[in-house]
């Protein structure tokens, strides 16, 4: 059985962090959450908050390492997309004030240290509100968003290690062009649900992208919605700017955490 319980400021120590929207919270290891980013009213943020789970204690690091600006990490941002690999996490992308990103960096959080990254290959253009996943625990999956003139549908593949894009050729039925929706890696496929795209109403369909695991041997192939959803037996309302994570803390726009347990 799974409920919510409601968390609240005095089940933590230290200092959490400010209301906001259009953030990340990604998972490292087991032992902490790094909040990253978002808007507050209007104001684009770039600070790093951190939860540990053990101690259940807030804190904010003291990060290192310039960007090409010269500045200490990356500019303020939301709508970005945050993925955690190992002791990483790498951020793309996102908006600030009415610029859409393209940037790319790393966030060390063993010494936390960031470094922006040179990457090569396929580049993907800036956008906002894109979704991306881990892969295999070396490689990011990303899919979709917003340019700033159009709803994107585009599929890329970023190699950790070797800092190499590639622009994934996809067949079978293509889901409709979105962004503010979610990417996760379930296994051996890629589950997008929901967003918005088009003008038209807010998604609740369910694609499913296969291919993406080499030992599989199959091709990049979109499953449509009925195909998709035959193995999964939901149905939920319709979704959009939702956060996808395999966690049990959820931080809100305004000073409300939830906790998410399972029996």
């Amino acid at each position: 059985m799974h409920y919510w319980v409601r968390a609240f400021a005095s089940d933590f120590s230290g200092t959490p962090p400010q209301p906001r929207s259009g953030h990340t919270a990604v998972p490292i290891g087991k032992s902490k959450i790094v909040v990253f980013g978002g808007l507050l009213d209007k104001k684009f943020l770039s600070d790093i908050t951190v939860y540990d789970i053990e101690n259940k204690l807030w804190f904010q690091p003291e990060c290192t390492g310039n960007g090409s600006d010269g500045q200490v990490g990356p500019n303020p941002r939301a709508f970005h997309v945050a993925v955690a690999i190992d002791c990483h996490m790498f951020i793309f992308g996102g908006r600030s004030g009415n610029r859409r990103l393209g940037d790319f960096w790393v966030l060390d959080t063993d010494i936390w240290q960031w470094s922006e990254l040179t990457s090569f290959g396929d580049l993907p253009s800036s956008r906002d509100f894109s979704a991306a996943s881990a892969i295999e625990n070396r490689k990011i999956v990303m899919y979709g968003g917003w340019d700033g003139k159009k709803w994107l549908s585009d599929v890329y593949i970023l190699d950790t290690i070797s800092l190499e894009w590639m622009e994934l050729s996809v067949t079978g039925s293509l889901p409709p062009p979105r962004c503010g929706h979610t990417a996760t890696m379930v296994e051996k496929r890629l589950l997008v649900f929901g967003g918005r795209g088009g003008g038209g109403p807010i998604m609740s369909d369910l694609w499913a992208l296969k291919g993406l695991i080499e030992e599989g041997r199959e091709r990049n192939t979109w499953m449509d919605p009925i195909e998709a959803s035959r193995s999964i037996a939901f149905s939920p309302l319709w979704t959009y700017g939702h956060i996808r994570r395999a966690l049990s803390l959820v931080i809100w726009r305004t000073w409300n955490w939830w906790l998410a347990e399972s029996l």
